[in-house]
């Protein structure tokens, strides 16, 4: 595809998610829509900040490649939601989620890597 389009899996996430929701249905994230758009390399990012925790779940948060825990908290919170949490930090996680120099967009690509991970 145009762009390099095709070697970004957020890119591929958020237009899966734009498709789904143009279908006619409600506006939530299924599972499914969420594992059609997996399928890549983690942000470098990834492994020294967000897989500390969430490869294993400490402290409740989801798991990387649980599409269904992801979706919930995408349907709840929508992206913008889960920015500010990573940002603010929730729960056990600090603020920052350990990648204090990540961007809004980078945060973002990390949230749709692991919820679309297989």
């Amino acid at each position: 595809m145009r762009g390099g389009f095709a070697k970004n899996d957020w890119q591929a996430f958020f237009l899966a998610i734009s498709l789904a929701s143009c279908s006619g249905g409600d506006d939530s994230v299924s599972p499914a829509v969420v594992k059609a758009a997996s399928g890549g390399t983690p942000p470098p990012q990834y492994a020294a900040s967000c897989g500390a925790c969430h490869a294993v779940g400490v402290a409740g948060a989801p798991k990387t490649g649980d599409s269904e825990a992801w979706v919930a908290r995408l349907n709840a919170r929508g992206m913008d939601g889960l920015i500010a949490s990573v940002r603010n930090g929730v729960n056990a996680m600090p603020p920052g989620g350990l990648c204090n120099s990540c961007s809004d967009e980078e945060h973002a690509e990390l949230i749709n890597y692991m919820a679309a991970a297989n």
